[in-house]
């Protein structure tokens, strides 16, 4: 139970992590067209974000985030149905059943929640490409025209995925692969137990 309460603190921590992050991103994309300040505040400003977002994504509590969110959720969906709806106990009643599909439910919702959070996240800060090009085609400034276009070249080879470990992208392919390969794992269990 307590195990439970934390897991699911760490993981509304981490989404609303994400989220301010995502959001501070947002708000420098919007600001960059308007000229409201010079280029390299924003530069300065995106940085620092972007290195905020990788401390977020290498570990919180000392753990790899999105590996421990995405095992966890991904280990308890499998062991409940295997538990649960392909091989219930004699003793298990409708109301558990009930309590099990809610629960099955709000795992998956986590799951989908932070892959969705990711890959939105991932967008906006990719999007800053977009948005200093557009601001290089309406300067006028040859210096600063320069200054963008130098940005961009870093940019160029620097698009922000999510990752595990710079093995896997944290994406909805790789999230539909580990569900394929859970699956895989459920019918392969459910061979071997109708063997006995």
């Amino acid at each position: 139970m307590v195990l439970n309460i934390c897991q699911c603190i760490v993981l509304c921590e981490y989404i609303l992590l994400i989220s301010y992050i995502k959001w501070m991103v947002y708000i420098i994309n919007e600001q960059i067209p308007e000229r409201r300040s010079c280029l390299s505040t924003y530069r300065d400003m995106y940085l620092e974000v972007i290195e905020c977002l990788h401390q977020v994504n290498r570990s919180i509590y000392g753990f790899p985030a999105i590996f421990v969110f995405i095992a966890s959720e991904f280990a308890e969906i499998i062991v409940t149905v295997y538990e649960y709806l392909l091989f219930p106990r004699h003793y298990i009643n409708k109301s558990s059943l009930v309590v099990f599909f809610i629960w099955m439910l709000t795992r998956t919702v986590n799951v989908l929640t932070v892959y969705m959070i990711g890959d939105s996240t991932e967008k906006e800060v990719n999007r800053m490409s977009l948005v200093l090009h557009q601001r290089s085609i309406i300067e006028r400034n040859p210096r600063i025209k320069r200054q963008i276009k130098f940005f961009l070249l870093r940019r160029l080879h620097e698009h922000y995925h999510f990752e595990l470990f710079g093995m896997y992208h944290i994406n909805i392919r790789q999230l539909f692969s580990l569900s394929s390969k859970a699956i895989g794992y459920l019918v392969i269990q459910v061979l071997f137990k109708l063997n006995k």
